[in-house]
């Protein structure tokens, strides 16, 4: 008698296990595939995903990717700010900007003169 419960709570313990997998058949959840770099598009993309549950924790590879393509996403957009400051003070007149403010070559400012 205490091997017939016994083995129905290993059954058990093994269904509740298998559904919180996701592989319960409807109950599951679709995650769908890997991330993609269009999934993060704009900071709240970033924000809202959420990667698939695993048994314990989170499933390793898919996190793994969505953090690479954040990253490679975050690097693409710095240096395109980079890029842009440059353009940017190449096309400024002879002085530079100092807080907001033109100085010319000699040091004064715009503004003072």
């Amino acid at each position: 008698m205490s091997i017939a419960i016994v083995l129905v709570a290993v059954v058990l313990i093994g269904g509740i296990v298998v559904v919180a997998m996701g592989r319960g058949g409807e109950l599951s959840r679709d995650t769908g595939d890997e991330p993609s770099a269009a999934d993060f598009e704009s900071w709240a993309d970033v924000a809202a995903y959420r990667p698939p549950a695993a048994l314990l924790g989170y499933h390793a590879g898919v996190t793994e990717r969505a953090l690479q393509l954040i990253s490679r996403s975050i690097a693409e957009r710095d240096a395109e700010i980079a890029w842009l400051r440059g353009r940017l003070h190449e096309l400024q007149p002879e002085g530079e900007r100092e807080r907001g403010h033109l100085v010319d070559p000699v040091g004064r400012s715009a503004d003072d003169a």
